[in-house]
């Protein structure tokens, strides 16, 4: 078995990432880690988490098993860190049997440095056949809140980690999160089984964020002020796809440079969104919360949000992406008089009746044609409108049935996360050379794979099928009719590159007529879910209080003092002007007595 051998710390970070320092507060969960305690780090977003797993783990020479819920926060941290030279694999859905096979063996050689798995990979033979040989020098479980039923984000599959720490139970573990209240921390270190309690708390303050909520009936009017006033790039948050669109296009006629960004966009598509706009070629990015997990932009001047997200921790994770580089930014909220009622009863539209969710699941099973008993860790496209057209259902109930399904560890879902093409050569060598030399028509094809891309005897290749179709001077429909024909003579595994959103069953199907919901699990969730939108809407409209030190106190980190800066404190004030763009209460006012005083002269 291959490791490396233990590296100085910094010598790691210098060479690896070009820092000379880390922050005070990484220095901090950072040496807790190396001193080999089980650690809860709670940063804000931007405080650099997965550095404080990601340095420690190539400081010590051995492999870090990474627990992520996000396949495309997965895919970006493998491809960034493989990009730096580092030895990083991601166990995903897509792949196959082989494909894990041999991922697995390399990382229990010690071929590895990173191995990332969701969740629900824990719990899979492949998986826990390999669990006693990995050389695992850190556990890190990332986006940790979702281990806890009192988090917004609860994975029932996040409760295996435990049975990992019980194979391994001197390897430390590093959990972090950028949102957690006082009890969902405690809740993932008792969930988690930290030999003792160590959490590591970052400020939650960001002194630098204007916190602004404004009640408008003229939110577009309120927006294009701001894209006008406020210099710099800025990220606009609406909950639906449609609207992207349609504000992108508005404020485009306003001379404001906007592009939408959605889960339905193909990934090349949004992939040049976001290029354009980390590149400064576009100004706003009008997206649904599709947009911004893993982006660090530090110059985001403004984050504007159109309706109110179903929880603080939502909103403060995306008002977050805003002046990462330390510079005055602006979080703004624009709220209309019916707002409450309606996050009220989305909340409550998002747990469907069990009958619904039958049909969903009964609808989702017979269109991808999966037999009772069959498709555990098999994945399937989703296609939401098919299954509302056969169910009768509304896509948004089709999505909240899924989810259900989901939080009942039935079956995990992923939303649109890119998956290139892959060729796994699973013929031996000889197979392959007589293929070369003997088929005129397959031959070539695989010559052309081996001299481009190599290796795919050990594990699957990314590849480009019009690089090959270009080298061969073919259409690329050429080459992909004979990579299948490969496939089916059982020479190669061929995966066509997806951008569709796709669901893995985590346990066989079942009989969805009988299929239950573990009812007062449902019925906690869902009271969690409102008492969030109550707080949301606490911060939405509260009269008086300060705005930052209503988010403080959520999160646990009580302020002595008032921000200064928000619109209840300056409206207290009454000086300094708010953020550009958006008009301070007493002003609002003002107006609306002038016009009702015009109205009032009119003939």
């Amino acid at each position: 078995m291959q490791t490396s051998e233990p590296r100085d710390i910094h010598d790691v970070l210098r060479q690896t990432w070009g820092f000379s320092s880390f922050r005070p507060v990484q220095t901090k969960v950072i040496e807790h880690v190396m001193a080999g305690r089980d650690t809860l780090a709670l940063l804000p977003t931007g405080g650099g988490k997965s550095l404080c797993f990601q340095a420690p783990a190539l400081a010590m020479g051995r492999l870090c098993l990474v627990i992520s819920p996000l396949i495309a926060l997965m895919k970006d941290q493998v491809e960034t860190l493989r990009a730096r030279g580092v030895r990083a694999r991601a166990l995903t859905s897509e792949l196959s049997r082989p494909e894990i096979d041999v991922i697995l063996d390399n990382a229990a050689l010690g071929k590895l440095d990173f191995l990332y798995v969701a969740p629900e990979r824990l719990g899979s033979d492949l998986f826990t056949a390999r669990l006693h040989r990995l050389p695992l020098g850190l556990i890190a479980v990332d986006e940790a809140h979702c281990i806890s039923q009192w988090g917004y984000d609860f994975r029932p599959a996040y409760q295996r980690i435990a049975e990992v720490r019980k194979v391994k139970p001197e390897v430390p573990v590093i959990a972090l999160t950028a949102s957690a209240t006082p009890t969902v921390a405690q809740d993932i270190m008792e969930k988690l089984a930290f030999r003792a309690p160590n959490m590591i708390h970052g400020s939650f303050a960001r002194p630098e964020l204007v916190l602004w909520v404004d009640r408008t009936e003229d939110r577009m009017g309120r927006l294009i002020r701001i894209a006008q006033r406020v210099n710099g790039t800025g990220i606009v948050y609406m909950r639906e796809r449609k609207a992207t669109v349609r504000i992108a296009e508005t404020l485009q006629r306003e001379g404001i440079s906007a592009k939408a960004y959605h889960a339905g966009l193909t990934y090349e598509q949004r992939d040049a969104v976001q290029a354009s706009w980390m590149k400064g070629g576009t100004r706003v990015v009008v997206a649904t919360n599709a947009f911004g997990m893993g982006i660090d932009k530090p110059d985001v001047r403004f984050v504007v949000h159109l309706e109110s997200p179903p929880d603080l921790e939502s909103y403060y994770q995306e008002a977050g992406r805003a002046g990462r580089d330390g510079q005055r930014s602006f979080a703004v909220l624009l709220t209309q008089p019916h707002d409450p009622e309606r996050l009220r009863e989305k909340v409550l539209r998002s747990f469907p009746e069990i009958e619904e969710v039958r049909r969903v699941y009964q609808s989702f099973s017979d269109m991808n044609r999966i037999a009772l008993g069959s498709g555990a860790l098999e994945q399937y496209p989703v296609d939401l409108r098919g299954i509302a057209t056969r169910t009768g259902l509304s896509p948004a109930t089709v999505s909240y049935a899924l989810k259900a399904l989901e939080l009942d560890g039935a079956l995990v879902l992923s939303e649109g996360a890119r998956s290139p093409s892959r060729v796994f050569i699973q013929a031996d060598h000889h197979a392959v050379n007589r293929l070369r030399s003997t088929n005129e028509k397959l031959g070539p094809v695989l010559e052309c794979l081996l001299r481009l891309y190599g290796g795919m005897f050990e594990e699957a290749a990314i590849i480009e099928e019009d690089r090959v179709a270009q080298q061969l001077k073919w259409s690329t429909n050429m080459v992909v009719d004979a990579l299948r024909n490969l496939q089916q003579q059982g020479l190669i595994i061929y995966h066509e590159r997806s951008d569709d959103p796709s669901a893995t069953l985590l346990v066989p199907r079942r009989d969805a007529q009988r299929l239950m919901l573990e009812r007062s699990s449902l019925d906690a969730r869902k009271e969690r879910a409102v008492a969030r939108a109550e707080a949301m809407l606490t911060y939405t409209n509260e009269p008086l209080r300060c705005r930052t030190r209503i988010l403080l106190d959520y999160f646990g980190e009580p302020l002595a003092t008032d921000c200064g800066q928000c619109d209840r404190c300056r409206a207290r004030a009454s000086k300094a002007d708010p953020p550009p763009g958006v008009r301070n209460p007493e002003e609002v006012r003002r107006d609306r007595w002038q016009q009702d005083e015009d109205n009032a002269l009119q003939p």
